[in-house]
């Protein structure tokens, strides 16, 4: 039995457990230790559980290089926040901490179960709307878990590259069974299709943030797109996004005066929140991580998200859950009016890509009037908007993810240093330390490839 699914049969009886103990819509078949979850019923309950499907892990944010932390801070972490922090070779000495690779195998199980209990369910369980659009969930829950998945445990796209590894596709519950590493490629095509028949299912906009759409499966579409590097589709598809809604936060109606500035929103009712996770480690708030000085001071005086997204100890305020407990990480509508102003320049289409960036900007500055100077040749645009694009999402955990595709790029290659105790570390484009480590248990149990970090 491969470890993954060890993983599941543990979750299942977790499941069960908390099943009889509460819902009790959940139990355990005699001998086969195989949680039953039957009805409609059942299954909304199983995929509205938001403290499993809604969540992401924290590893990206720590070595993405948009927060700083104090020495005496890093002296005080956890080894593992320390190493990630200084992008050393080795994170996880132990090997006790797995979460970046559980998590979206959890959640990728609570999919599977609920798509094979809707696929076996006669008459569509008798209510076709409310059958489609669980199936729909089920099918966006496992795409979004897969992807993160290659975040984390892939090198970036190369489309010349046909053989780089990507993480086992896992479409079914059943166990034991082999697994094996899958392509990047094969990987992403996956992610494609299951969105792809998602949006077939899914209401446009959902009333609840916590549960997928139409719209958010176009703005994931929109981000797959972006990081393989198929800009046409990436409009194509932010495009399709922005038509549902492309409402913007005007930030002069924010008040800086309170710790969080976005607090009087929570999950479902900021504006530009599509489809909202948080990170199982919140970075908000917290003393001793700061902006790190190259972004802060990127910042014009006059651009609002200076004073939003920071305090004035530098301390991260910008999380739009509004609350320190949840670090949002989900999909909002101004990534998507960077996707589009990236692609469009990338495509040459400059005036364009100008005139999209100065619609999201015009409600970053004060009185709506960006003081951004502007470049007009391609190659300098391009690097404004990628600038852009990392002040605006800080914090989101999409940096890390932008760096690998980009250092795949030959004018854009970025080296992040830091220095802790007077020792400087570096982390070089392209560096195998972009990728992190299978945990070694499931490498041992299942044979799997493990990635090389030196």
């Amino acid at each position: 039995m491969t470890k993954i699914y060890r993983r599941y049969f543990m979750v299942l009886l977790a499941l069960a457990v908390l099943g009889a103990c509460s819902r009790e819509f959940l139990e355990v078949k005699p001998r086969k230790a195989q949680v039953i979850v039957e009805t409609l019923q059942d299954v909304e309950s199983l995929l509205d559980n938001a403290s499993v499907l809604n969540r992401t892990d924290y590893y990206r944010m720590v070595s993405d290089g948009d927060f700083y932390y104090t020495d005496s801070k890093i002296l005080s972490l956890p080894e593992v926040q320390r190493n990630l922090y200084l992008w050393n070779a080795e994170i996880d000495p132990t090997g006790l901490n797995s979460s970046p690779w559980d998590l979206p195998y959890q959640q990728i199980m609570y999919a599977n179960i609920a798509l094979e209990t809707l696929g076996v369910m006669v008459d569509y369980g008798g209510n076709r709307n409310v059958w489609e659009e669980l199936y729909g969930r089920a099918l966006y829950f496992r795409a979004w878990a897969h992807y993160n998945l290659l975040q984390d445990f892939a090198e970036g796209y190369d489309p010349s590259a046909t053989e780089q590894l990507g993480v086992p596709i896992i479409t079914d519950s059943a166990f034991p069974r082999d697994t094996r590493r899958e392509t990047l490629h094969e990987g992403y095509r996956f992610i494609i299709d299951e969105l792809t028949e998602a949006m077939n299912l899914l209401p446009q906009q959902a009333q609840v943030k916590t549960h997928p759409s139409v719209q958010a499966a176009y703005a994931l579409m929109a981000r797959v797109f972006l990081n393989i590097g198929d800009f046409d589709n990436a409009l194509l598809f932010a495009d399709r996004a922005l038509e549902i809604s492309g409402t913007l936060l005007d930030f002069n109606t924010l008040s800086s005066t309170g710790a969080l500035p976005f607090s009087q929103f929570n999950f479902s009712t900021h504006p530009e929140v599509i489809f909202f996770t948080s990170s199982n480690v919140p970075l908000v708030g917290v003393a001793g991580i700061q902006g790190a000085d190259e972004l802060y001071n990127s910042y014009l005086d006059d651009d609002l998200r200076k004073h939003t997204f920071f305090n004035e100890g530098k301390l991260y305020t910008g999380t739009y859950s509004g609350a320190s407990s949840y670090h949002f990480t989900g999909l909002a509508t101004d990534e998507l009016y960077l996707i589009k102003s990236e692609s469009l320049v990338r495509n040459d289409r400059l005036e364009e890509g100008i005139k999209t960036m100065e619609g999201l900007l015009m409600n970053r500055y004060v009185d709506n009037v960006s003081t951004a100077d502007v470049p007009q040749n391609q190659s300098e645009l391009l690097q404004w908007v990628l600038g852009e694009r990392q002040k605006e999402l800080v914090g989101r955990g999409t940096r890390w993810t932008d760096l690998k595709r980009l250092n795949g790029g030959s004018d854009t290659h970025i080296e992040l240093s830091r220095t802790y105790n007077g020792e400087e570390f570096h982390l070089p484009p392209n560096s195998s330390r972009y990728v992190f480590a299978i945990p070694q248990d499931e490498v041992e149990i299942s044979g799997l490839e493990q990635n090389i970090r030196e």
